[in-house]
């Protein structure tokens, strides 16, 4: 998908890799740093090789102004292990640290962020929380991933204009939150940029526990029994002890190199199961690079060991195809990745998984496709595909020559199915794509298409991004519809919220929402909608890449309330709060509460590092 860490399969991530190897080599960035200046080799290194890229050339780099926010350390992490580490193979440690330096203006320091700075008054820990005192757990919050709160007390159309700011955490040395909590009737768990899972009270946001990851955490955490499970951005799945924080297991889930968990995890009572994409769109835009190797796939692991129960694949083992017009050898099939959380079905023991696009020729059947497994096995019972022929990597933006032959549209399905259920009974699954299309699938007839509407124009950067909400009689429809180029964009633009019945699929309401940016901006501003939506009785929740939070009408659409998170916030915790854009997770309803992170630091997108709790009256 439009995979944000990330990547969206539609923009490749890595400005600073691409530029050095298809600009200047590796060569040249280490000459120059061993001839710069102890003084000034950080800026020269960075003038020099990447700030290009960082100051417009591609959208997908984080801006200067964002880098500056960063801590230092992140950058050498960065730099070290992480999503630039194959450009820091060519630089010392000094170099890493005068680029680091440079940026933030501030000193390398091996000290973090002190828990007991915002640690809990009580040193009593929480009991063990069970399934039965969730209030919303996962991506969806309830079976279905349906995204809505059917218990939302105190929150009505005509309360809503007294919602107020009750608290806010800042995540410390972040500019994205792309994690979604989940909420106990006491806790709150969530993950961050920095890899540290953090158990916060409901009531006042103070630190019961936190544990350290390895890696940056995108997705929810699923709570089953004493498991707090999750996947990071280095490929591993996880969990950790409820009341402790305290590492249980950690499993590697895929054999690529590249492979990500990007989507939440999901459980049930004896497994976990962890969807995998993978940022090979990224090298793929190398001329030299023999594309492309990953396969997308859902594991099951043992939810007491962690131990692989099965592995399915979206594609076949890819073999040597063809060589490119410079002579480097591709591989296919590849790609058709997992970006979002499946959705459980035991009535039918199977597990939904939505696909994005193959990487390399030839395309498959199984891209931009609902792929039903076979809870016990893994196996692939049924394939519904709503997109044929969509190959798509990094090469076809930059015109290199890895470009797939069908160079497709890049229709990824980014966002997890939803499996409904009509008044008469008849149970739908509702999938909505980056084409601005949004699907009601019948899983009683092997995935027949039961419905079809276009709801926007899609493109790259278009349609239905991270997520929609149904109550089970309308389906709550975020678009995104940022202008771009690409030329399978169908007609006009609605950027905005919309509702659909969900028998018919026929538009009951549209909101093009208001453009509030200003003239002037540091920053991306759009007023399309990417994150996910999500719903309770009477009212619909969405957040926007203009930074702005709304309360919509679900009977009309209308706006009922709204909040700009791009604005300086007192944190709980004391460490500096300022919102941005609202990129992939959505609110979160418990409690009478209203859970929203805003952040986010990509193509051009607005930085930010809070986790928001709105309630009425701040109460």
């Amino acid at each position: 998908m439009r995979l944000k860490v990330a990547i969206r399969s539609s923009r490749v991530n890595g400005c600073f890799v691409l530029r050095i190897f298809t600009v200047f080599g590796l060569g040249l960035l280490g000459s120059m740093a061993t001839q710069a200046s102890e003084q000034n080799k950080g800026e020269q290194i960075f003038q020099a090789s990447c700030s290009a890229c960082h100051t417009g050339a591609l959208l997908e780099a984080p801006k200067v102004e964002a880098l500056k926010l960063y801590q230092p350390e992140r950058i050498v992490k960065s730099l070290e292990s992480g999503l630039m580490s194959t450009i820091g193979m060519s630089l010392s440690m000094s170099d890493k640290v005068a680029v680091a330096e440079y940026l933030t203006e501030k000193k390398v320091s091996e000290e973090s962020h002190k828990l007991s700075a915002y640690s809990c008054n009580s040193t009593d820990l929480k009991t063990p929380q069970q399934p039965s005192d969730l209030v919303w757990n996962g991506w969806g919050g309830k079976a279905g991933n349906n995204r809505h709160q059917a218990n939302a007390p105190g929150l009505t159309t005509k309360s809503v204009a007294n919602l107020k700011l009750k608290w806010a955490f800042a995540f410390p040395d972040t500019t994205r939150v792309r994690a979604q909590p989940i909420v106990t009737e006491d806790m709150v768990y969530v993950g961050s940029q920095s890899g540290t899972v953090y158990a916060l009270d409901t009531e006042t946001g103070c630190v019961h526990w936190e544990h350290k990851s390895q890696a940056e955490i995108r997705g929810a955490m699923f709570l089953q029994g004493n498991h707090l499970l999750f996947g990071d951005l280095e490929g591993s799945a996880h969990a950790i002890d409820v009341q402790t924080g305290k590492l249980l297991w950690s499993t590697k889930v895929h054999p690529s190199p590249l492979a990500v968990v990007t989507g939440s995890v999901i459980a049930d009572g004896s497994k976990v199961y962890v969807p995998v994409s993978s940022l090979e769109i990224i090298p793929a835009a190398r001329a030299d690079y023999e594309c492309c190797s990953f396969r997308g796939a859902v594991v099951a692991l043992d939810i007491k060991t962690g131990k692989k129960v099965w592995t399915s694949y979206t594609v076949d083992e890819p073999k040597p195809t063809y060589k490119s017009s410079v002579g480097t050898q591709q591989h296919g099939p590849s790609g058709a990745p997992v970006w979002s959380g499946p959705t459980l079905d035991a009535k039918r023991n199977l597990l939904y998984a939505t696909t994005g696009q193959n990487y390399s020729s030839p395309a498959t059947g199984t891209s931009d496709a609902v792929l039903a497994m076979d809870l016990t096995t893994g196996d692939i019972k049924w394939v519904t595909q709503v997109t044929k022929a969509d190959a798509w990597n990094g090469a076809c933006s930059r015109n290199t020559p890895n470009c797939p032959k069908e160079d497709g549209p890049d229709f990824d399905i980014g966002s997890s199915a939803m499996l409904s259920t009509q008044a008469n009974g008849k149970q739908l699954l509702i999938i909505g794509q980056k084409s601005g299309m949004v699907y009601a699938l019948d899983p009683d007839a092997k995935g027949e298409i039961v419905w079809k509407q276009r709801v926007g124009s899609g493109g790259t950067m278009g349609g239905v991004h991270w997520g929609m909400s149904t109550d089970n009689q309308k389906v709550f429809v975020g678009i995104s519809d940022l202008p771009t180029n690409n030329p399978y964009a169908v007609g006009d633009a609605h950027p905005g919220i919309h509702g659909l019945d969900l028998q018919t699929g026929d538009i009951i309401w549209r909101n093009d929402l208001p453009n509030v940016c200003p003239k002037k901006m540091k920053f991306l501003c759009f007023r399309g909608i990417s994150a996910a939506v999500s719903s309770s009785p009477e009212l619909v929740y969405a957040g926007g890449l203009d930074g702005m939070f709304r309360v919509f009408s679900a009977d009309k659409g209308d706006i009922l309330w709204e909040y700009n998170t791009k604005q300086p916030v007192t944190s709980v915790n004391g460490v500096k709060g300022f919102g941005g854009s609202i990129e992939a997770d959505g609110p979160v309803i418990a409690n009478g509460k209203i859970y929203l992170t805003s952040g986010y630091d990509k193509w051009a997108e607005a930085p930010g590092n809070l986790l928001m709790v709105f309630s009425i009256d701040g109460q």
